[in-house]
């Protein structure tokens, strides 16, 4: 039988137990033969077969008779003033104060009406008799929401018991059951795997959080157990051993996905001989779940044979090097997540993170079948920054991806006044060719517009010289020196020819790069023609014709590939989330290091300017005219222009740092040397480039994001992995040769701290 009761007014969950319940709440609000408050009853008879207490979960509504066929099970019989009443269904009463008691008839098949009047003055104990299944010790039904209106749902739970074939109508306080409920419901919620303690009525989120705890206290115990009977609303688990008697149910609550313990026999000893060397509990999952901690943030480097170790030592567990390599991937999609989803979320970061940092640009390219192509990401605190305060030498390049689905890092990064790298624009493509450094390059001419005397440094990639000369018409073009020196050695192999390339390069004097490089003409003339056929504009400081200022190479981008080496094992989001919080990290600590700086000039700019001051204090100046004077040292002379801010040693000239023959004119005419120096390297330059913040874009959860926006499908790249194991390490450039590494521990060569085996005195 069910009692469902809707108010008209907002009420407290109240529960009915038995019938008395039902006439003291009809007592309460009755007021002169009428209820203030409607209330429906529904009629249902249960008989359960197997002589215990039968508890049936359901969700009532009057209009639905999917739901309400659900509930029956077999015909019912009641009995009300000497007369029969036969419901092969549900019957529903609702009693109304003002209109007198009338049945909900929706034209369900299967309903009998009858009716009741439920404002008799007697309703005795007598009239109601029901013939029951005489096993049957108690019907137990439990109603979950009855909803009319915008009344407020009830949920109650009514006991029947039909030992004796009466209906028992013991009055029970509505008040006290709704306490007793109340504090079931405060029971805790058991969360983690770390405390094995089980016991009966314990709360668990969710039926798998159950399951982890229950193979956790396996592992920790040294047992085994089988899974006797799982559903979605029951779980019940028992020994492996089948004369022990341990065991365990729990159910689902309701309509939550939780799960509460019912039944648990603690007492488990089973016989050595049913352990197991690798117990079966110990799944990959498991182990995942239980190292998941160890791979929280980037870069651990918590192998595979550390997991079996720690496993054998924290459990006793033998267990496989291919089941650890799968529980470590486990432990990182949990984590990391899918990388589908990944490119499939990507539309909604970006839009999300283009509100939290006004102009930020991005862009995503996919091609006809929604599969990822092409991703743009320039942050606008960079932007803005580049440019107010850094100067217009840009360093590119691309690195490898390491990901399921591999792909190119491309990177665009400057320097501030500070020496310090400042990256500018990031894009992710399938590989290093025409169109991806094209597409690249493009974006970035975008982001930036046009930028008068702007510098572009690379590698000698033939598709990025091809790329810069279409997307940069009016820059100048460099290589890095670096590149080219590798390149030497590779294909000349005379450690003598790339010490002269070096110091050729690095001339700041025409005529000392000449002395140089005719030296290396005598040893090699391939290797000069080699060098001529570069160009020599394009990579010796003294032809240079534009403001290289004292970068030489793609040193930057190098060292960037460096900090994100770990970085690129991520799936395309979290990659994308990291260089973000890089950027933000590297904002935050270099404005508070600017704004600490006492110096008009950086920190490093002031360091290369006392030293160039140290050197000019044995300089003799033979002064011009007012801004113009003869320098001379060790019998070389130097001719200083301060109103042009110029130098024929030509240090003065591409550095924008006055050099050491200038500094003693200014010394000579009284003049500040500070205000010489380019405004890039001022204090003031340093604080403006990192002036912006750079946001967060939050919890995905809390995202407002348009629906054009996160219905646009981003299917993952069309990659096919090569066979063999994954590359990690890049392959060397030409020339480069293996690193001896010295061990920090013993300062020996040819291992490191780690793999040292050597004793300590």
């Amino acid at each position: 039988m069910k009692y469902v009761f809707n108010a008209n007014i907002p009420t407290s969950p109240i529960q009915l137990t038995d019938d008395g319940d039902v006439k003291f709440f009809i007592g309460l609000n009755c007021t002169n033969g009428k209820l203030s408050v409607p209330l429906c009853i529904t009629v249902e008879k249960r008989i359960d077969n197997h002589n215990q207490k039968s508890i049936c979960n359901s969700y009532f509504e009057c209009h639905m008779s999917s739901e309400i066929d659900k509930e029956l099970n077999e015909d019912s019989m009641l009995m009300h003033k000497s007369r029969h009443i036969h419901c092969d269904s549900v019957e529903t009463l609702t009693v109304d104060g003002e209109n007198g008691p009338r049945f909900q008839n929706e034209s369900h098949e299967g309903y009998k009406v009858h009716d009741w009047n439920m404002n008799e003055t007697a309703i005795n104990e007598e009239d109601y008799r029901m013939n029951t299944n005489p096993t049957s010790d108690k019907q137990v039904t439990q109603i979950g929401s009855f909803r009319t209106g915008s009344a407020q749902s009830a949920e109650i739970l009514t006991m029947i018991d039909t030992s004796d074939g009466f209906i028992h109508d013991n009055p029970t306080i509505i008040e006290d059951v709704a306490n007793e409920r109340q504090n079931m419901m405060q029971q805790p919620i058991v969360s983690g795997i770390s405390d094995d303690h089980l016991e009966e009525h314990q709360i668990y989120s969710s039926k798998k959080e159950l399951q982890r705890k229950l193979y956790m206290m396996a592992l920790k115990r040294k047992f085994e157990f089988k899974t006797t009977k799982s559903t979605t609303k029951l779980l019940l688990v028992e020994c492996f051993d089948k004369e022990y008697k341990w065991r365990v149910r729990a159910t689902k609550l309701g309509i939550s996905n939780m799960f509460q313990i019912m039944k648990f026999y603690s007492t488990h000893t089973c016989r050595l001989d049913m352990m197991s060397r690798d117990n079966r509990h110990a799944s990959s999952w498991l182990i995942g779940e239980s190292i998941r901690e160890t791979y929280q943030g980037i870069g651990c480097e918590f192998r595979p044979k550390d997991i079996v170790a720690d496993i054998r030592k924290q459990y006793g567990i033998q267990i496989s090097y291919d089941k650890a390599w799968r529980a470590k991937e486990l432990a990182l999609g949990s984590i990391r997540g899918s990388p589908e989803e990944s490119y499939n979320t990507l539309p909604s970061y970006c839009y999300v993170l283009e509100q939290k940092n006004p102009g930020t640009i991005t862009d995503i390219v996919t091609d006809c079948d929604n599969q990822f192509k092409y991703f743009f990401m320039s942050i606008g605190a960079s932007l803005a920054g580049f440019h107010t305060s850094i100067r217009p030498v840009v360093a590119v390049d691309g690195t490898f991806l390491k990901a399921k689905y591999l792909g190119t890092l491309f990177i665009a990064a400057c320097k501030d006044g500070n020496n310090q790298i400042y990256p500018l624009a990031f894009g992710i493509g399938d590989s290093e060719n025409d169109a991806s450094w094209e597409w690249f390059l493009q974006k970035l001419h975008d982001a930036l517009g046009h930028i008068d005397d702007l510098f572009v440094i690379s590698d000698r990639h033939g598709s990025i010289e091809k790329a810069v000369h279409k997307v940069f018409p009016h820059a100048r073009h460099g290589v890095c020196t670096y590149h080219v020196g590798q390149n030497l050695k590779t294909k000349f192999k005379n450690p003598a020819i790339h010490k002269l390339f070096h110091d050729a390069a690095h001339a700041y004097r025409v005529s000392e790069f000449n002395f140089i490089f005719g030296q290396l003409e005598i040893i090699d003339p391939k290797a000069a023609r080699y060098l001529m056929d570069i160009g020599v504009d394009r990579w010796a400081r003294s032809y240079s014709t534009e403001k290289r200022y004292n970068i030489m190479t793609t040193g930057i981008v190098e060292s960037l590939n460096a900090v994100l080496k770990n970085a690129r094992d991520l799936p395309v989001l979290q990659l994308v989330e990291e260089l973000r919080n890089l950027l933000q990290k590297w904002f935050v600590t270099r404005q508070q290091q600017a704004m600490s700086m006492s110096t008009e000039l950086t920190m490093w700019a002031d360091g290369e300017l006392r030293s160039r001051y140290n050197m000019s204090a044995t300089y003799l100046v033979e002064p011009i005219n007012s801004k113009e004077c003869n320098v001379n040292y060790a019998g070389i002379s130097a001719q200083v222009n301060l109103d042009t801010r110029s130098c024929t040693c030509r240090q003065f000239d591409l550095d924008h740092i006055p050099c050491a023959h200038a500094i003693a004119a200014c010394r000579f005419y009284n003049i500040s040397c500070y205000t010489l120096c380019s405004k890039y390297f001022t204090t003031k330059a340093l604080l403006s480039s990192y002036s912006e913040c750079i946001y967060p874009t939050g919890n995905e959860i809390d995202w407002v994001v348009p629906n054009h926006i996160r219905d646009k499908v981003v299917l993952p790249p069309k990659t096919r992995r090569p066979t063999g194991r994954p590359r990690k390490v890049r392959i060397p450039s030409g020339g480069e040769g293996k690193r001896t590494s010295r061990c920090s521990r013993c300062g020996q060569y040819g291992h490191n701290r780690k793999t040292c085996k050597r004793p300590i005195p």
